[in-house]
């Protein structure tokens, strides 16, 4: 199995476990950076911050430069806080492209 196979599989497990259980904000899905970390430790055939940097790369999250974080606005603390933030539109558009079989 490829590389690329287990860190696009991985990728979509998460993000179809979090759309059960959160909200898709203006095509985000966003956690807290301890939670993010616990997902991506699971299965530890890479180190975190390699695929951290993967989905930096590959745009599966909206960060900013120097990191893998943006600030939001937290509704219920009433502050800016530092979340991970996932691409919902990146999910879609790999998930098709993944599951779609073709003939060439």
């Amino acid at each position: 199995m490829k590389l690329f196979d287990v860190v696009i599989k991985e990728y979509l497990t998460i993000i179809d476990y979090l759309t059960e259980i959160e909200e898709i904000e203006n095509n985000r899905i966003i956690i807290d950076k301890e939670y993010f970390k616990k997902l991506l430790e699971k299965n530890q055939y890479m180190k975190f911050n390699q695929k951290t940097k993967i989905y930096k790369d590959l745009n599966f999250l909206v960060h900013d430069k120097n990191n893998y974080t943006m600030p939001y606005k937290d509704p219920v603390q009433g502050k800016t806080v530092r979340k991970v933030i996932f691409n919902y539109n990146t999910y879609t558009t790999v998930k098709k492209l993944f599951e779609t079989d073709i003939n060439i």
